[in-house]
């Protein structure tokens, strides 16, 4: 039977979630099916009876890039689940298992991820674009080279006012340097992405806001000194990942 997920306290319906996942979301579907012995009958069988079905746990992977850690989970509380990949940029609805994931599947995964985040809106617990760039200002984090690369890149293409098709392309053709490239830039890059995909961006003045501090933050970036740059590989799982 599935669980049922309460709304947390002090969240509405129509806020829209956007939340970093460190590791990897698995799901549960079907490795394969084979038919039982004769006379053998399995209460994990299908319902037919005459067959065992295999079940596994296996990591949610990009469409394109096939990372499978790092997304962004995004949605609002009814909705299907939305990940971004910050490698490349790729948002796209999951579906698992052979036959699919049904849209009943998908919200209560995403209601399950909100839920067991514990972040409730009006918290000031949970990071944004701003957050980020106010980590820069304060040396939390040190850009690339890589980064700048793809914040000139950013500044460069479709007048300095790129959609999210625009950013998706500059992150993608980075590829090569994603080991060099900074986690925090490529989130940032990620949430903005997710919030100018969002139903009703052209009326939404918060979805605008993102791409200015987004925007900014490439700025910044594209104007420090190459000498100050990072130019290891930051540490962290997720460049780990081929």
């Amino acid at each position: 039977m599935a669980i049922e997920y309460a709304l947390p306290p002090g969240a509405t319906t129509g806020h829209l979630w956007q939340l970093r996942i460190a590791g990897e979301i698995r799901v549960r579907t079907v490795d394969w099916v084979a038919p039982l012995p004769e006379g053998l009958v399995a209460d994990y069988s299908t319902l037919s009876g005459d067959y065992f079905v295999s079940e596994v746990l296996l990591p949610l992977a990009c469409d394109r890039c096939s990372l499978t850690m790092g997304h962004i989970a995004q949605g609002r509380w009814d909705d299907e689940l939305t990940l971004i990949c910050t490698r490349c940029g790729t948002d796209w609805k999951p579906r698992w298992a052979d036959r699919g994931a049904t849209a009943e599947e998908s919200r209560a995964l995403l209601k399950q991820i909100i839920v067991e985040s514990g972040f409730t809106p009006g918290t000031a617990v949970g990071d944004t674009v701003g957050d980020i760039r106010d980590e820069l200002q304060a040396d939390l984090w040190t850009p690339s080279r890589a980064d700048q690369q793809l914040a000139n890149d950013l500044l460069l293409g479709d007048q300095g006012d790129p959609g999210p098709d625009a950013i998706a392309r500059c992150m993608a053709a980075t590829l090569p340097d994603w080991p060099l490239r900074s986690q925090r830039f490529s989130e940032a890059l990620g949430r903005a992405i997710g919030m100018l995909r969002d139903p009703g961006v052209e009326t939404n003045a918060e979805a605008q806001n993102v791409l200015g501090s987004v925007m900014n933050l490439a700025r910044a970036v594209a104007a420090m000194d190459p000498a100050a740059l990072r130019s290891e590989p930051e540490a962290g799982p997720a460049n780990d990942v081929p």
